[in-house]
């Protein structure tokens, strides 16, 4: 009989490549995953892998029960959320992933709405860039991703990628700016000023200074942080000024130290989007954190749907 733990241990290997990578993932030793792997042949009679120096690839057999193995756990991902009653749950885990924008000043409130439902539930989240994000998505460290950013580099099969909602940009300035009183900007304004920005590998950063050629301007740099408070704590203190979706700032706008100001057209414009790994199975949990946030975002019903 099939062993339900060896067969996850050969998809991730059959995912990854390699049985390093493996490991890697599923937090075991490298022989643990030979062995596992060797005894699922032996069972089987069966070699499921050709190696090399560079990794494993499938065999004919091994691609065949892949596409068993996916729909043994389509079935008992399917059972179990149908048949799992949270509200009698004595305790559960989900674990997410956001960009710094919304991890800070989005996802903890959407952690907290949760968990006044379901408090026997605890969150982990976690802030990283979005390489970071989408690497520990495929790797099944995360169930869910959040990321505001470009994904246009990252194609992968496994990546599911939900719109949830257009953001636009907007120019934050502090009280000793010359904007400060302005309704808006144009874009060509935002030519020769000091900006304060992400550092160079941030995904921000990149489509900031892209987009920003694109229309004929060079963004000149005054500064690099890799915090978002300590940005806004600099542009609220002197005259640079910075880029950040109204959300972030929206309780400094309130306390009348910042303003942020449309750009006229909103040329600049990002997308907040949902990540996940399509060839996982959402927990009922993580279904439940999304059925959540449904109401805000529409278009996590099809996701839901197709899940």
């Amino acid at each position: 009989m099939l062993d339900l733990y060896k067969l996850r241990i050969f998809m991730a290997v059959a995912q990854e490549g390699s049985f390093r990578g493996a490991a890697e993932r599923l937090y075991i030793t490298q022989s643990a995953i030979s062995q596992h792997i060797k005894d699922l042949e032996t069972s089987l009679g069966r070699q499921l892998f050709e190696r090399g120096w560079r990794g494993v690839t499938l065999t004919t057999h091994g691609e065949l029960l892949q596409s068993y193995a996916q729909r043994i756990f389509e079935l008992v991902a399917e059972a179990e959320n149908a048949l799992t009653n949270l509200e009698n749950l004595p305790e559960g885990k989900l674990t997410i992933g956001a960009t710094p924008g919304v991890g800070i000043y989005l996802a903890p409130d959407w952690i907290g709405r949760f968990r006044s439902r379901y408090a026997q539930f605890s969150v982990t989240l976690q802030t990283g860039v979005t390489a970071q994000v989408i690497s520990d998505i495929l790797a099944q460290r995360l169930e869910l991703g959040f990321v505001e950013g470009e994904l246009d580099s990252y194609q992968n099969p496994r990546l599911g990628i939900c719109v949830l909602q257009e953001v636009p940009q907007m120019v934050i300035v502090g009280t000793k700016h010359a904007w400060w009183d302005a309704k808006s900007v144009c874009l060509e304004q935002l030519r020769d000023q000091p900006f304060i920005v992400r550092p160079p590998n941030s995904q921000s950063r990149i489509w900031l200074e892209q987009t920003l050629r694109a229309h004929g301007i060079e963004p000149h740099i005054s500064a690099e942080f890799d915090n978002i408070e300590s940005t806004k704590r600099a542009v609220a203190a002197g005259v640079c000024i910075t880029i950040l979706p109204h959300y972030v700032v929206q309780n400094e706008v309130g306390q009348g130290t910042l303003r942020a100001l449309p750009i006229e057209g909103n040329p600049l414009r990002r997308t907040l989007k949902l990540v996940w790994d399509q060839s996982a199975h959402f927990t009922p949990i993580g279904r439940a954190f999304l059925d959540m946030l449904r109401a805000d975002y529409p278009s996590i019903a099809e996701v839901i749907g197709k899940a």
